[in-house]
């Protein structure tokens, strides 16, 4: 198991007007550079596309569903970040964030209750305290890996959680865009509708934007020719200097490693036994 990760909080405070950050919040992408245009004017074109987003997700189910999504994702070679509550990880979607890693997305928590979701808006200190360590214990067990990057349940937070969860040594990620999704699902609105509605909330600077877990949308999403954005790992959106993607190639190391440390051990034992 390798060690808590640790995500440098001076990398993340890049210089940029659109790294929106209050201590240790996260609400946005670094702003891109574009080359001048050679004219006085130029029209938007595929050399435009350089705006950073980066895509979140706030589920790992139902399971087939994330399965999906991550098919899509490495079809596109897109990297996104999937925050999950740990009351989730179990049997069916532990193998999924073992994959996430290994396709180098970024892992985040979300806290341990995803029924009731726990809104630290009205939770007091000890609760929002246990929903933190509850799930780095929970992470921990499950994964050997406790994620630094936290979004709290509904986007909702104040200065007193944060305080809790600077004291907890986690990065604080808001999305600035999407997040109406379920809206179009529970409502059974046309997938063209549901795309559009998506993404006439991402401004042409960029940002982080919330996808629904549903496997459809992002697939359409993805398939549209945007002429804007430039989808990016978290690494690149927030100027990290690839610290998410080093150590999800440690973790991938790590389990790995543990993985043929196990099979080692039972072939051993094997042959013990057959002689």
């Amino acid at each position: 198991k390798m060690n808590v990760v640790n995500l440098a909080l001076s990398a993340l405070l890049a210089s940029s007007s659109m790294l929106i950050v209050s201590s240790t919040v996260v609400r946005s992408c670094n702003l891109a550079e574009k080359p001048e245009p050679t004219g006085p004017y130029q029209a938007y074109s595929g050399d435009t596309k350089v705006a950073h987003t980066h895509i979140v997700f706030e589920d790992i189910t139902p399971a087939d569903e994330v399965e999906s999504i991550l098919n899509t994702l490495k079809e596109r070679n897109t990297k996104a970040s999937f925050f999950m509550h740990t009351d989730k990880i179990d049997d069916e979607t532990k193998p999924l964030l073992q994959r996430m890693v290994d396709e180098g997305h970024t892992i985040g928590s979300k806290g341990q209750s995803s029924n009731p979701q726990v809104n630290f808006l009205y939770a007091n200190n000890t609760y929002i305290e246990q929903q933190i360590t509850g799930a780095d214990s929970d992470f921990k067990e499950a994964i050997g890996f406790v994620p630094s990057l936290y979004a709290p349940s509904f986007g909702a937070l104040d200065s007193r959680g944060q305080k809790i969860l600077n004291k907890n040594g986690k990065t604080t990620v808001m999305w600035s865009a999407g997040a109406n999704g379920w809206w179009f699902l529970d409502n059974k609105e046309p997938l063209a509708t549901a795309v559009a509605g998506i993404r006439y909330t991402l401004p042409e600077a960029g940002g982080i934007i919330l996808l629904p877990t549903n496997a459809e949308i992002v697939d359409e999403y993805l398939s549209q020719v945007w002429p804007y954005w430039k989808f990016v790992d978290f690494d690149t959106c927030t100027g990290s200097s690839g610290k998410a993607a080093k150590a999800a190639k440690a973790f991938g190391k790590s389990s790995k490693s543990e993985s043929k440390s196990k099979k080692g051990g039972a072939d051993a034992k094997a042959e013990k036994v057959s002689t």
